[in-house]
């Protein structure tokens, strides 16, 4: 048999990780490495690698849409989402253009 680690013990492992207060890309890559370990790691990963989302630039914020608001099984881990942060040097004419894209390609879809 396998070696077993409890799922309370893994998710203790991955919230500490999530709690960490450094580097936001530093946490981010820690728990997409996370996710990656094994299926069980992938659930509570997730939801603490979204729990915070930091949206930088226009290709930040196309592949957040892209890949999660417009994906069923990932669109269900915004739920538990706690802060978004848009970079303040996002001017508003980059945001707007960012999302009349995304919402051009989901009309399109």
């Amino acid at each position: 048999m396998p070696p077993y680690i409890s799922p309370e013990i893994t998710d203790a492992i991955i919230s500490a990780v999530a709690l960490d207060d450094y580097d936001t890309r530093l946490r981010s890559h820690t728990l997409a490495m996370c996710a990656l370990v094994c299926r069980a790691w992938l659930p509570r990963s997730r939801a603490k690698l979204f729990e915070d989302i930091h949206i930088n630039n226009s290709r930040t914020y196309n592949l957040l849409v892209d890949r999660v608001v417009h994906s069923e099984t990932m669109s269900l881990y915004l739920a538990p989402v706690n802060s978004l942060h848009l970079d303040p040097q996002l001017t508003s004419d980059q945001r707007s253009e960012a999302f009349l894209r995304t919402r051009r390609s989901s009309l399109s879809s």
